[in-house]
């Protein structure tokens, strides 16, 4: 994964044109449901929000328009997939459960081997999601500007969803403050970061997982192994100067 940080530093700022602060703020609901495009009779979901769909929530709170056709970008991914953010879980319990129902609307239905109009579907859903989100932003941007007012005055010009429109999403600003670039290899990382980023293989108090980091050119998932701390534990990284540190917490950004 390609993340350069040093343009976005906010120690290293040069001038008022150049004024990044670190936004944190918690994200979290009842139940979430990212779906992995796998199986349409099975739905598993991924166990922690990818960075696309939260660009989607970002692009949702200041009213940017989401997917219209397969031809066009997003509006909120044109204007936002430069973002730098970090995800951290809040919880290690990892609760999901299945539901079952009948489907009348599934594109399923129209295919002439799904027999029965009712489509039966078994679906992962997240129980509890609750996540610390961190975003990059110039308070000299208008758009990030914007952004960082949606969020401490917790407003929304669409509703926000984590992956279904039954699962509202809630909000709450943590802070704004300054953050440097990391300088240490050894880390306690809390935010998720690329398995290829560990200078030493391990995998102890981590949790692995493919997670769609972007799109391609045709609008497809760029995906990337991913390392998900359990809890907290010192780990050796190849490029520490991808990690950003605000508060005494370290963070991989990207």
């Amino acid at each position: 994964m390609n993340t350069t940080l040093e343009s976005f530093s906010s120690t290293n700022a040069k001038g008022p044109e150049n004024s990044n602060k670190l936004l944190t703020f918690r994200l979290h609901g009842t139940f979430a449901h990212f779906n992995q495009p796998i199986s349409n009779r099975f739905r598993n979901t991924y166990s922690i929000i990818p960075k696309p769909q939260l660009l989607g929530i970002i692009g949702s709170l200041i009213g940017l328009n989401g997917y219209k056709n397969s031809s066009t970008y997003p509006e909120f991914y044109s204007r936002l997939s430069d973002l730098k953010v970090f995800i951290k879980p809040n919880s290690s319990a990892n609760k999901k459960f299945v539901v079952t129902y009948n489907s009348l609307n599934s594109f399923l239905n129209n295919r002439v081997d799904s027999g029965s109009p009712n489509v039966m579907i078994n679906e992962q859903i997240i129980q509890d999601p609750d996540y610390e989100i961190g975003l990059i932003l110039n308070e000299n941007d208008p758009l990030h500007a914007q952004i960082i007012e949606h969020i401490i005055q917790n407003k929304s010009v669409f509703p926000i969803y984590l992956g279904k429109n039954e699962f509202f999403a809630n909000i709450e600003y943590i802070s704004l403050n300054d953050y440097e670039i990391n300088s240490e290899k050894r880390v306690v990382c809390s935010s998720i970061f690329p398995f290829d980023e560990l200078s030493k293989e391990t995998t102890r108090y981590l949790k692995m997982e493919l997670l769609p980091i972007d799109f391609d050119e045709m609008f497809k998932y760029v995906y990337c192994l991913m390392a998900i701390p359990q809890s907290e534990t010192k780990v050796e990284l190849k490029n520490p100067d991808n990690c950003i540190v605000s508060e005494g917490s370290v963070y991989y950004v990207f």
